[in-house]
């Protein structure tokens, strides 16, 4: 969000975009100067090597490889060294930005946080109309079921294995699913970050039904 609020304040931008080249320079040359450092030790051993062979089989010495490496390592540092502060220098200058301008930009993030929060709340209100509806149809069902129940069939078979269920037959003790009025009661706190709607549920004792 940040990254967001950013885009209307073009000097912070600015700021935040040289912090983030010199962070990745400064990676960059960092990885460069450890790289060097391990050749040019190697080089130096190699160099040392060669010429100790050299001199004890009579031969001229070959020239040494390291010097060169030894070079380019001081130069990379030397470049690290200068990355390493005008990094600090650009940390320094957004550090004094943010400062400078707290108000303001606490402002936009609340304001980005309230609009997020508004577009939360909408996808949270259709969720929980979808539920509402599911919910409804499951109780139709079941009552429909109660009232109209379903011709017992005549049994001709052997016995059945039969299942112990103790106490209330709901769904959560029979599926392990979530009880309906948490499911519930954690959309309407989502809905809360918007503006305040109300669903309506099309009965007065909707909300307090738990999952018969």
């Amino acid at each position: 969000m940040y990254e967001q609020i950013i885009e209307g304040l073009p000097e912070l931008q600015k700021i935040e975009a040289t912090v983030a080249a010199l962070e990745r320079e400064h990676a960059e040359a960092t990885a460069r100067v450890q790289s060097l450092s391990l050749r040019a030790a190697q080089a130096l051993e190699d160099d040392l090597n060669r010429e100790a062979t050299a001199l004890n089989r009579g031969r001229k010495v070959p020239s040494a490889t390291e010097p060169h490496l030894r070079e380019q390592l001081d130069s990379a540092a030397r470049d690290l060294e200068v990355l390493s502060r005008r990094l600090t220098l650009a940390q320094t200058d957004r550090a004094l930005y943010i400062s400078q301008h707290h108000k303001e930009i606490m402002g936009l993030l609340e304001a980005a946080h309230g609009a997020e929060g508004a577009r939360v709340a909408a996808a949270a209100e259709a969720a929980l109309t979808a539920l509402t509806a599911y919910h409804r149809a499951e109780d139709d069902a079941r009552n429909l079921q109660r009232l109209h129940p379903a011709p017992a069939q005549e049994n001709v078979g052997g016995p059945e294995s039969v299942s112990i269920v103790w106490g209330a037959l709901t769904t959560q003790n029979l599926t392990g699913g979530t009880p309906r009025g948490t499911l519930e009661g954690v959309l309407r706190q989502l809905v809360a970050l918007g503006a305040p709607t109300v669903i309506e549920a099309g009965g007065e004792d909707d909300e307090d039904v738990a999952v018969a």
